[in-house]
């Protein structure tokens, strides 16, 4: 069996054609399947558990354990890569000054468990909240 040179150059053509014909063919961009039972993001409480690699170091005084009256909550700045605070943001004081201001200066050497495998610039926020366990 003998093949032509020109039979070959045909079928070679026309699969090159369809080829660039395929990649010229503009697509219709992608569309997300939609649920209609999804829960509105807004409305279902965000919970996160909290896990330090080193975790904020404070102590009180006698006189700033008096004034202490509840967990102070503080919105904390993350940096993903890391796990290192980049700054806190008091939302609800412990009634203590001295408390509020020993947690926030505590949180620069404090770290949490970092998310392997993001971009270094990305951070995130979260709520926590810190209290005072006394000594039993």
């Amino acid at each position: 069996m003998s093949v032509v040179a020109s039979n070959l150059d045909r079928t070679t053509d026309a699969r090159v054609n369809a080829l660039l014909q395929l990649l010229k063919t503009p697509i219709k961009e992608y569309q997300p399947t939609r649920v209609a039972d999804v829960i509105d993001p807004h409305v279902k409480p965000k919970m996160y558990e909290v896990s330090w690699v080193n975790a904020p170091q404070y102590v009180l005084s006698a006189s700033e354990m008096k004034t202490y009256k509840q967990p102070v909550k503080l919105q904390l700045t993350v940096i993903a890569a890391t796990g290192y605070i980049g700054g806190s943001k008091l939302i609800a004081s412990s009634g203590s000054k001295n408390f509020d201001q020993k947690v926030q200066k505590s949180l620069l050497v404090a770290r949490l468990e970092p998310i392997p495998m993001v971009d270094k610039n990305l951070s995130y926020t979260v709520e926590h909240e810190f209290a005072l366990h006394p000594p039993q």
